[in-house]
């Protein structure tokens, strides 16, 4: 692979330097945030050397690249039009998608805890290399050096606010410096030296609740993000020929009362919460956080969610030097990814696809997924049921036997240092899990088998099943095409269902993409089946878990039997209440028997009319 010509490929095929507001990259993807992913040719930067998927998550636009990802970017950043843009050196602007809460959300977590991952794997690296010299007596834990790094590998937890202040600063689009200070504020040593005076000081009579800041995660969150309407505020009361002297005065004199009064105890209060809840949970049922995260980390990582466990993971490493959120359960799930992309290696016939199979199943090994995930398990679907269940069996002897990793990073075979500490068993329990995860996996995988990738010579079962004519299937609606790939649900974007693609509706009615006849209505009123005269199955699917409102804010025009022609009024919703709700409106338009077509082909990008022709089945 030459980086240099993927770089401007993928730059070209994701719609231009002028389509990216920003772009930044993690262990395997490259990062965007678009103007708009309606400009993205999905299908031809599948395409580019390197590219092992792409997906829409939390608001970013990820392109899967694997290994050489730090080389891409590199290349990628030289390319004109990005000087501005490397890992948001702009200011972030609003996509002309709208993001639902819960993307916003994920956006936000991604963008504060992305950037500071480099920083906790290292410490945690480093905090392992130290507990394997104590094991083997190559180091004195009384002497100079022990005493030299591990004060180095505790800095980075040490002074996590101010770290956390200059990214959610970024994500709140306030300033990084003055964000900065808040964080330095509350690890400045006259604050915490009024720790030993007791819990509380007063400042004229107003009580102060002393906390330890330092390795705390929720309190630098909030402060910043009610920093970042603090300085809206004073923005506009302050006159343009002193906002220079005086805006930066009266937003300390705001905050800084603020911040240690309030808002820092409360989010004290609320970190304590959330590692409490775990210890709870860690102490009645040991095993379950571990089987969880151990079998459907890959469905987490899929839809972003993972990005979630992040607060809660980093709160409870720094507060305790370990952590039972996600290391525990996530190497048996990675060992598991490995073992069924290395079991489809042995079994597939295509040779490409094999080379494929073994490079992204050595990487899951020692902990890098998406190159498997994206590029063998999810594609053939049921390895990722061999994931599923091999990840959960590690990761329930991991909670049983009560594993705990020590520092953030990588989980895999590459950061088993990680589970190394005071009690030698930890990490063999560690290293049993992941072989119970490793072989349970492999074995399943072996008997559930997977329909191979054919080569490029079409064989004569697939010549078969050519259909001769070709039909047009027109738009039900008016609205924004958006690739079945980026709609977010796992159901539709990986083609269980079959291939199509899916709107935004602008307006509130459906009607018919074909002629033929009504063969099915989900009683929710959310749903409908129709088979064209020509034998074609398309399934409208209107908004997504819509079916929650059990047909409500649904009116239907007609009944499974009715014949229809193309145009007829199918269904009416009303799109502002349903979106008040919380659902997203993408709307799915499925052929569900696209397996017995040779191609079922998008015709129209962007936006797009009710009646105009949508897709070509042949």
């Amino acid at each position: 692979m030459d980086a240099k010509e993927s770089a401007k490929k993928i730059l070209t095929e994701i719609g231009g330097a002028e389509n990216i507001l920003f772009i930044t990259h993690c262990v395997t993807r490259l990062r965007f945030n678009l103007q708009s992913e309606n400009k993205v040719d999905e299908e031809k930067l599948k395409k580019v050397p390197g590219v092992v998927g792409a997906v829409s998550q939390g608001g970013q636009y990820q392109v899967i690249i694997g290994q050489e990802v730090g080389n891409v970017y590199s290349e990628l950043i030289k390319l004109d039009g990005l000087e501005d843009k490397i890992s948001g050196n702009v200011a972030e602007q609003a996509p002309e998608e709208k993001k639902g809460i819960v993307n916003k959300l994920l956006d936000i977590l991604a963008g504060i805890f992305t950037p500071i991952m480099p920083i906790i794997a290292g410490a945690g690296m480093l905090k392992a290399l130290l507990s394997v010299l104590l094991l083997f007596n190559a180091i004195d834990k009384e002497g100079t050096m022990y005493y030299f790094l591990s004060f180095i590998a505790d800095a980075s937890y040490y002074f996590l606010p101010i770290f956390l202040a200059a990214s959610a600063a970024r994500k709140f689009k306030c300033n990084m410096q003055m964000a900065m200070l808040m964080g330095a504020i509350l690890l400045h040593p006259n604050f915490i030296a009024l720790k030993e005076t007791g819990g509380f000081s007063f400042i004229h009579g107003v009580p102060i609740k002393i906390v330890t800041y330092s390795a705390s995660v929720i309190p630098i969150i909030l402060i910043v993000f009610v920093l970042s309407y603090v300085e809206k505020f004073v923005e506009r009361i302050t006159p343009s020929v002193v906002k220079f002297i005086l805006k930066p005065v009266l937003t300390i004199l705001i905050m800084a009362p603020i911040s240690l009064i309030i808002l820092g105890p409360m989010g004290s209060i609320i970190g304590d919460g959330i590692v409490g809840g775990l210890l709870a949970v860690e102490k009645v049922v040991p095993w379950i956080l571990p089987t969880i995260i151990g079998a459907f980390m890959p469905y987490l990582v899929m839809t972003g969610m993972h990005y979630s466990l992040l607060p809660a993971y980093v709160n409870e490493l720094a507060a305790h030097g370990y952590e039972t959120v996600i290391g525990p359960g996530n190497l048996p799930s990675n060992i598991a990814q490995g073992a069924a992309a290395l079991c489809v290696a042995i079994k597939t016939k295509n040779k490409e696809f094999r080379e494929l199979a073994i490079s992204s199943g050595v990487t899951a090994l020692l902990g890098v997924t998406e190159p498997a995930l994206f590029g063998v398990n999810l594609r053939l679907k049921r390895p990722l049921i061999a994931t599923t269940i091999g990840g959960g069996l590690g990761g329930l002897y991991a909670g049983i036997t009560g594993v705990q990793r020590f520092g953030g990073g990588g989980a895999g075979l590459a950061a088993i240092g990680l589970y190394i500490g005071k009690d030698s068993m930890n990490v063999i329990n560690a290293l049993i899990s992941a072989g119970i995860a490793f072989f349970s996996t492999f074995v399943i995988q072996w008997y559930l088998g997977f329909d191979d990738i054919e080569s490029e010579v079409p064989s004569k079962k697939s010549e078969a099943k050519k259909v001769d004519s070709i039909q047009e299937i027109y738009s039900p609606l008016d609205g924004t095409i958006i690739p079945l790939s980026e709609v977010p649900d796992p159901v539709f974007a990986n083609e269980m269902m079959g291939k199509g693609v899916a709107i935004l509706p602008k307006g509130n009615e459906v009607y018919a993409p074909v002629g033929g006849k009504i063969i099915s209505i989900f009683e929710t009123k959310h749903a409908i089946g129709i088979e064209d005269d020509n034998g074609a199955e398309v399934l409208i699917h209107i908004g997504l878990n819509t079916v929650e409102l059990k047909g409500k804010y649904f009116e239907l025009f007609v009944h499974v039997g009715d014949s229809i022609k193309v145009g007829d009024k199918l269904v009416s919703f009303s799109r502002e209440e349903i979106e008040k709700e919380g659902y997203s409106m993408v709307t799915p338009i499925i052929v569900t028997n696209s397996a017995n077509y040779e191609e079922v082909l998008v015709m129209a990008k962007g936006e797009i009319k009710q009646g105009i022709p949508l897709m070509t089945v042949y």
